[in-house]
């Protein structure tokens, strides 16, 4: 029997519709499962892990300085390009966050070039388009896992691209992988303090932390958009490669638009 020749794309059986390819800290341990609860019919995800993320909380100059730098990226990239994903999601929001729009947008070129191509995104691109798709709710309240210096990184992107941040809260976990233990009593309370009046969207950043199945409790009990960075970034990612499936229970932008 002759070999069989390959087409240039063979279909994958169960992503026949869509290869997502997922980056995560080594740390992270909540990004793959909430994007595992939002997988369509027919797309399948692919997770790479990167290296740990060195940011000491005792030491916030150093904290500073590590922002941005998402720890061995390239290598984790090479592997996950392996199983030919259709988009790569980055499910680490400071390092898109901390350098501002321009650095989200290099990072987004660096990461396509050694993806050979394969589109990024990354959650800075997708927060902007989630508020563009809201109609650009302007005045925001943001909630974050993260220590001062990561907030005032946040807060400057969000300014950068005309919004205004009208109150912050990082609940400043001591080691990224801390940041995953915070209970949904802890987050229902840090969003009602960042509600101050005039807020007109709540985003939660910071992929580590579960909110993507509070977002719909939140939103009925604060009657307005809450953006948690998972559920915008996988729909960010589901939307850029035409998937229009509707996302229920995770909120107003996944299930509507």
């Amino acid at each position: 029997m002759p070999d069989v020749i390959p087409s240039e794309r063979d279909v994958d059986v169960l992503g026949h519709r869509a290869k997502i390819g997922i980056l995560v800290p080594a740390s992270n341990t909540i990004v793959e499962p909430e994007m595992a609860a939002m997988q369509p019919p027919g797309v399948t995800n692919h997770v790479s892990r990167m290296s740990r993320v060195n940011r000491p909380a005792h030491d916030l100059e150093k904290y500073k300085k590590f922002l941005g730098a998402s720890v061995q990226m390239d290598d984790a990239i090479d592997v996950l390009t392996a199983c030919e994903p259709d988009i790569i999601v980055h499910g680490h929001s400071v390092d898109s966050l901390a350098k501002g729009m321009s650095g989200a947008d290099a990072m987004r070129a660096h990461m396509q070039t050694l993806g050979g191509g394969i589109p990024v995104m990354l959650p800075a691109h997708a927060l902007l388009k989630a508020l563009d798709t809201l109609g650009q709710p302007k005045k925001l309240g943001v909630l974050t896992p993260w220590m001062p210096p990561a907030d005032e990184a946040c807060t400057a992107f969000f300014s950068e691209a005309g919004y205004d941040v009208l109150a912050i809260k990082g609940l400043q976990h001591p080691t990224p992988l801390h940041i995953a233990t915070a209970k949904p009593e802890l987050l229902d309370q840090a969003v009602d303090e960042i509600n101050v009046e005039g807020v007109e969207c709540i985003i939660k950043v910071g992929t580590n932390s579960s909110m993507s199945f509070l977002v719909e409790g939140m939103e009925a009990r604060l009657g307005k958009p809450v953006l948690t960075v998972n559920v915008v970034t996988y729909w960010a990612g589901l939307r850029h490669l035409g998937i229009e499936d509707r996302l229920q229970g995770f909120g107003q932008l996944a299930a509507n638009y």
